[in-house]
């Protein structure tokens, strides 16, 4: 019985996220829509776009799991800012910074290779960093606020975060790429 309880817990708590979440990933879309005309001016960035959806998602997942993991230990408070905690928030950051560079660098390569008329490495290199860290500094602390925020009413932050940081991290990320373009088309690089 107790393992009935559970599948229908988790489906009682996700459910709900996973289809507010559906059309939030619309939105995101539609934002990229808006887009296309900066994206067709810098063709190269249909090769970074998926990639720096997935980097998002990617630091943004493991750091709720972290962030999970240690509350439910009890490693972490709810609200208190700890040694575990600042170490998460310091890993995710780093791992934004090195992965925007390593993006912009292969997307590059991959644009140049593929004979892609492309945007200069330069622009890779901008708006791959003003989007991956801008996003990722969001993310961190959407990340914080939501595994606390639903560890504190009584749900599982297991089933709460992850979809949420992925959902939302689609839209903050395709947001903070599109002004990323903005800026660095602006600055007439």
């Amino acid at each position: 019985m107790p393992v009935t309880r559970s599948v229908w817990r988790i489906v009682e708590e996700t459910t709900p996220l996973v289809i507010g979440f559906a059309v939030l990933e619309l939105i995101a879309g539609g934002v990229l829509g808006v887009m296309v005309i900066d994206i067709e001016l810098l063709p190269g960035l249909f090769i970074l776009i998926p990639a720096l959806l997935d980097m998002r998602g990617g630091i943004g997942s493991a750091l709720g799991a972290r962030l999970n993991s240690g509350l439910h230990l009890g490693y972490i408070k709810p609200g208190k800012v700890t040694k575990l905690l600042r170490t998460n928030i310091y890993s995710a950051l780093i791992l934004s910074v090195i992965l925007s560079v390593a993006l912009s660098i292969f997307a590059w390569l991959a644009s140049y290779l593929s004979g892609i008329v492309s945007i200069t490495f330069i622009h890779f290199f901008l708006i791959s960093i003003i989007a991956g860290v801008s996003s990722g500094v969001i993310l961190i602390f959407l990340a914080i606020f939501i595994s606390n925020f639903s560890y504190e009413k009584g749900l599982d932050p297991d089933d709460v975060t992850s979809p949420t940081i992925g959902a939302i991290g689609d839209i903050v990320t395709v947001i903070c790429l599109f002004l990323a373009v903005k800026i660095v088309l602006g600055l007439g690089i």
